[in-house]
């Protein structure tokens, strides 16, 4: 019978590579977190580039903005600032 030992998750360095004395392992639970973290920002940008598309050229005007900025920001890649 085996039994399960709990242990954090952790993604193991190989002994070759060059880690800092003195630094942690990098955790598996921050590499999610931090995944988790960018997916959100992309799906904001890309929520927010469709708001700014539904926006009359009345209210493009009060911001500042014409339809050819309009296109050039909702043309970029949801991955691209």
């Amino acid at each position: 019978m085996s039994t399960m030992r709990s242990h954090p998750a952790t993604l193991a360095v190989p002994a070759a590579s060059h880690v800092p004395a003195g630094s942690e392992p990098i955790r598996l639970r921050d590499v999610l977190a931090a995944v988790i973290e960018q997916v959100m920002v992309w799906h904001e940008r890309v929520r927010q580039r469709r708001q700014l598309q539904s926006l009359s050229d009345h209210m493009l005007h009060d911001i500042g903005l014409g339809r050819a900025d309009v296109a050039a920001e909702t043309s970029k890649p949801f991955w691209r600032p």
